[in-house]
């Protein structure tokens, strides 16, 4: 099991450069573009604080750092409490965890690109009764390209990316549960080694979802959820 709190803290994954939409964050760090007038960052912030009771948060930065904490603040504002962890320099996703020096024993972990659909308090649950230390939300790929999991006895048996693993067809949902012992037991600085050496030794668990992901980490997808905020 995770032995995460009954209200358990939320770690955000902020640091990346946004390569992939530098067109948008050359001057805006992607944590903070735009959506229906505020920041990304501070409606997946509102959205895990009112769906989870969520309150302590430590967010993850590297480009551009100093304009998320001039954003967010100490999260009072937002009625959360706030801990901004950047990074001295680019040490990947994982990388910026171990840097962390607050990080929590147990914690919830997520994208500053990827739209909450998962409840968090039912998310929680179902870590904390996996019978594993980390669990990842997991779902039905929208194409076979974007396969990144194969499942086995309802762990993830195997996580890569382009390509993924033989016979895949699920991704994660952008949603885990970890506990911090865990990068010390697995090495790398990236998905790929960390999650792939936690599904080898079957401490990886698969948290079955329906929830489609929604992210903006491309120019496209971000352009697209614009068109349909616009919608709603």
């Amino acid at each position: 099991m995770v032995a995460l709190p009954g209200t358990p803290p939320l770690v955000v994954l902020a640091g990346g450069l946004g390569s992939r939409m530098l067109h948008h964050t050359r001057s805006t760090p992607k944590a903070l573009l735009p959506v229906g007038g505020k920041p990304f960052l501070t409606g997946l912030l509102c959205a895990f604080r009112d769906r989870g009771g969520i309150v302590e948060v430590v967010l993850c930065t590297g480009h551009k750092a100093d304009q998320v904490r001039d954003e967010i603040g100490d999260g009072s504002q937002l009625g959360l409490r706030v801990i901004h962890s950047p990074e001295p320099e680019p040490l990947g996703p994982i990388g910026a965890l171990r840097h962390a020096a607050d990080l929590p024993d147990a914690f919830l972990l997520t994208y500053c690109d990827v739209l909450p659909t998962i409840d968090p308090r039912w998310f929680a649950e179902q870590a904390r009764s996996s019978g594993c230390q980390a669990a990842m939300a997991v779902g039905p790929a929208p194409t076979a390209a974007e396969a990144n999991v194969r499942i086995r006895g309802g762990k993830v048996a195997a996580y890569a990316k382009k390509p993924g693993p033989a016979g895949a067809t699920d991704c994660d949902r952008g949603l885990l549960a970890l506990e911090k012992r865990t990068l010390d037991r697995h090495p790398g600085r990236d998905e790929q080694e960390f999650y792939g050496s936690l599904a080898r030794d079957g401490e990886l668990a698969a948290i079955p979802v329906q929830d489609p992901v929604v992210d903006i980490g491309t120019a496209a997808r971000y352009e697209k959820y614009l068109r349909f905020a616009e919608t709603i």
